[in-house]
């Protein structure tokens, strides 16, 4: 015996659909069978009492039964029997002993099937289901009277019921054979429905699907991210505890509902038009700023829904510090170790030519430098952040055979409360790496790049320039923003400036790129130091 669970989806359905199909035919089959043979029972019934009344009221045959003389009734009996096509017409005396039967033997003996009190003592009509001497039968029973009104005799007409059957075959057979026919179209409409659904599911056994969801649940809940989707009508079909929570959201209310409703800024919805992924966008969710990655979901090339997954931006802005610090000071160490090796290398042959004085003087030299501008950078950069990346970077413009200028007037004091020191730590990074590269590809004779930083007035403002290539000829300022545009060769650029952008746009400020009159590129950053986030 094969085993259910063994069985694949496909063959279940076809089983189940094709059983209970049977099943319903059969059932309504016997049913049908059922009242068709009561309908034609009754309806012969009917037949056979209106015969027996007809017979009852006929003159000639009042007269044989006040005579009680078979040899009367025999022949027209008979013959009238023949002619409506009934089993049998018994005719009785009023103590049941048949006076005509079409079995001329049984003429003179006791009625049988006990079915004749009625009309023999009250005079009824009446339909009854009896067994006679023929066998099964449905009978019209009525009382025969005389001139005086008293009942001297029952008449009773007959059709077996075995001819109903024998009459009602056809019609089962018929039955049965549509049975058959209805089950395998049944079966064959079950295996297109199977084939159907299965690709629908692609191809999963229902259990593999409940096993499924529940790990997408279960991962769902372990996910430190938050994560939604939406169909493509916009209503929110799942979101994870890590998006409750972030966001304030009840689950309850919110799911199977517009997503506008609960998070009415997050406009995936835009997803459902442009059919596009968006990936480390900034957005504010119920007052919280995110960074978020979205994709359109695709069945079968049809866009079916969309999902974000998102983390709260102060999370992320606290891990690119650390890995900030962490890569600043690898950078610092890195620069200075080459430094310190090629000076050392300096030294050592100047040691081993004897130019003592020429020791100490380098000696100086180098102490005189770190030390002037670390002073500088202590009285004039208030944040550690800022101070320290730009010693890593004059650092790193020495090892590459350039030089960075910082101005002597600039000063950034603390930073208003608004203004997020990574922030910062970005676009001039990102400012002073671009200058290096234009500057190297120039191979100009003025390898400095000048660095001014100022926080007077109302806007702080970073100024980078450099003696470069200058600005990319027929590509806007636009063009040069966005994400993955780049005028490098190779992998990982593009996003400098996107990044730069992105941040300068949260803080409502201003970037300006411009070509100097002599060479290379002046790029400017100005941010409020009034709160006016977006």
């Amino acid at each position: 015996m094969i085993q259910w669970q063994k069985l694949n989806f496909r063959r279940r359905l076809l089983i189940i659909m094709t059983m209970s199909g049977l099943l319903e035919l059969l059932i309504l089959s016997a049913l049908g069978f059922s009242y068709i043979k009561k309908w034609e029972s009754q309806d012969l019934g009917e037949k056979a009492i209106g015969v027996a009344e007809y017979i009852a009221n006929t003159p000639s045959i009042i007269t044989a039964v006040e005579q009680k003389d078979p040899q009367l009734l025999a022949e027209g009996i008979e013959r009238f029997r023949q002619a409506i096509g009934a089993a049998f017409i018994v005719i009785g005396d009023n103590n049941g002993i048949r006076l005509a039967h079409p079995i001329e033997e049984r003429v003179g003996l006791p009625m049988r099937g006990g079915d004749n009190i009625r009309a023999l003592t009250e005079g009824k009509s009446y339909i009854s289901y009896a067994k006679g001497s023929m066998g099964h039968s449905v009978r019209g029973k009525t009382a025969v009277f005389d001139n005086r009104g008293e009942i001297i005799g029952v008449v009773s007409v007959g059709y077996l019921l075995t001819g109903i059957h024998d009459k009602l075959l056809p019609f089962l057979t018929f039955l049965l054979a549509m049975a058959i026919v209805v089950v395998g179209a049944n079966g064959l409409l079950a295996n297109l429905l199977a084939k159907r659904f299965q690709r629908t599911l692609l191809g999963f056994e229902p259990e593999e699907i409940g096993r499924l969801y529940a790990e997408k649940d279960a991962t769902m809940s372990t996910l430190r991210e938050g994560v939604l989707s939406i169909d493509n009508q916009g209503i929110l079909r799942s979101i994870n505890r890590s998006a409750c929570g972030m966001l304030g959201i009840d689950a309850d209310r919110a799911l199977n509902r517009p997503l506008s409703e609960s998070l009415p800024e997050s406009s995936l919805e835009r997803l459902l038009l442009t059919g596009q992924s968006e990936h480390d966008i900034e957005l504010y969710f119920n007052s919280r700023a995110v960074i978020a990655n979205r994709e359109p979901l695709f069945q079968n090339g049809v866009l079916v829904g969309a999902v974000s997954s998102f983390r709260l931006k102060d999370e992320i802005t606290e891990l690119n510090r650390q890995l900030s610090q962490v890569t600043q000071y690898a950078e610092l160490l890195r620069a200075q170790t080459h430094e310190h090796r090629n000076k050392l290398n300096t030294i050592a042959g100047l040691v081993q030519l004897g130019a003592y004085s020429d020791v100490f003087k380098l000696i100086g030299q180098e102490n005189q430098h770190y030390e002037t501008l670390i002073k500088f950078l202590r009285s004039a950069i208030a944040e550690p952040l800022i101070a320290g990346l730009l010693l890593g970077k004059s650092e790193r413009a020495r090892e590459l055979g350039l030089r960075l200028v910082i101005d002597s007037e600039s000063c950034l004091s603390t930073l208003p409360e608004h203004i997020v020191p990574e922030d910062l730590v970005t676009i001039l990074g990102n400012l002073i790496d671009n200058a290096f590269d234009a500057t190297l590809a120039a191979h100009s004779a003025d390898t400095s790049i000048h660095l001014h930083l100022s926080d007077y007035g109302n806007d702080l403002i970073l100024e980078v320039e450099d003696s470069g290539i200058g600005l990319p000829k027929g590509m806007s300022r636009d063009d040069l923003v966005q994400r993955g545009v780049s005028t490098k060769e190779g992998d990982n650029h593009g996003v400098g400036l996107y990044l730069i952008n992105q941040i300068v746009s949260h803080y409502n400020g201003q970037y300006m790129m411009e070509d100097r009159e002599s060479a290379g590129t002046r790029m400017t950053v100005y941010l409020p130091k009034t709160a006016s986030i977006r």
